[in-house]
């Protein structure tokens, strides 16, 4: 079979594009993307072949324009579709679709579009009038359209239980889960410094800004920051003057590899996260997660066994409680329940999975 891999695009180093390289390498697929961005994961680095709709543009760094890029991209220039057996849709290209192709038609879907469900009302509670005005009608349109090619699917596959269930809430459709790899990068435990390490993208559902509070108000506790989004110039804003706290922006691999290897522990609170594959990577490095119970990170993190977990209403002095709490010698009891977590989570279960499903088609 010929499979190609539609992903709305490479913007970031981030855990959902290491997915995609991984699923192509290992099946063998080709990759058609909006565009990949200079500081982005590229596929091509590893020998995948890739069609690349467009190219980077200043567009492409302004939310509203970029999407309406991708979008029209996906309808009009992907033609080379019908060279292929089976398709399967990552990301929002899926509803860019006017139709589905007469292909095997599978979608790893890593949520619903959360701004059009779960997350419609926090992000309508941000925009000015005007700007609801124009995504209420937008939301509807897009709702009905995402259904309707769900539906028309012949598999959904998705990354965790919590994110089947809101697949089964909001579109009525059942789908299998298959766990993402986690072991993508030789992460180790290298020791445990006295840093607490994020580096969950600066998007504001991800809560990064919330941590940098609780460490201003912590000036004896260090934290380093690594990673990058549209909340970046303010996190480096928020922590000018604060010599607890380290903004790095994105790095690299390696340098990822020894900060997490390095570090007491990580930090993960994002709202209602579909899965939390930095949890588990975190724990591939022998590191214990301080995380939020809910959505996803239930399935990974056990209170008090490989992390602590707040609650999901949580405030700035709950964080700070579990900062201290977690000291270096709290996170080395807690290291073979971390590696135990880890190894349920691996590349080799993942490809498994999705080659069973899609071979059963």
């Amino acid at each position: 079979m010929k499979i190609l891999i539609l992903h709305d695009y490479f913007l970031y180093k981030g855990g959902g594009e290491r997915l995609i390289i991984s699923l192509a390498k290992n099946l063998g697929a080709d990759i058609a993307t909006a565009f990949i961005a200079k500081d982005a994961f590229d596929p091509r680095a590893h020998g995948i072949k890739v069609f690349e709709l467009f190219r980077e543009t200043i567009w492409t760094k302004i939310p509203g324009f970029r999407y309406v890029q991708v979008q029209l991209a996906f309808l009009l220039k992907t033609k080379f579709i019908k060279n292929y057996d089976v398709i399967i849709y990552s990301g929002d290209c899926l509803l860019a679709m006017l139709r589905l192709w007469r292909k095997k038609n599978v979608a790893y879907m890593h949520t619903p579009p959360r701004h059009l469900y779960d997350a419609y009302q926090e992000r309508l509670r941000e925009y000015a009038l005007w700007k609801k005005i124009i995504f209420v009608p937008f939301a509807w349109f897009n709702r009905l359209r995402f259904k309707f090619l769900s539906s028309r699917l012949n598999l959904i596959i998705t990354n965790s239980k919590n994110t089947q269930a809101r697949i089964k809430k909001y579109l009525g459709l059942d789908s299998v889960v298959i766990y993402p790899p986690c072991n993508t990068l030789p992460f180790k435990n290298l020791g445990y410094g006295e840093y607490f390490f994020s580096w969950a993208r600066l998007y504001p559902i991800k809560r990064v800004d919330k941590i940098v509070e609780a460490f201003i108000g912590m000036p004896d506790k260090k934290l380093v920051v690594a990673s990058g989004g549209p909340d970046l110039e303010k996190i480096k804003k928020m922590t000018d003057g604060y010599a607890n706290i380290t903004v790095l922006g994105w790095i690299s691999d390696e340098q990822l590899i020894d900060y997490l290897g390095k570090c007491l522990a990580t930090i993960y609170i994002p709202i209602r996260e579909d899965f939390g594959m930095s949890a588990v990577e975190s724990m591939q490095a022998g590191k214990p997660v301080i995380g939020v119970a809910e959505g996803g990170l239930l399935e990974i993190i056990t209170d008090n066994k490989n992390g602590l977990l707040l609650k999901p209403n949580f405030n700035l002095d709950d964080l700070r409680v579990a900062v201290r709490q977690l000291t270096p010698a709290l996170a080395q009891t807690m290291e073979a329940a971390c590696y135990e977590t880890a190894q349920k989570f691996s590349e080799q279960a993942f490809i498994d999975g999705i080659k069973k499903v899609i071979n059963a088609l």
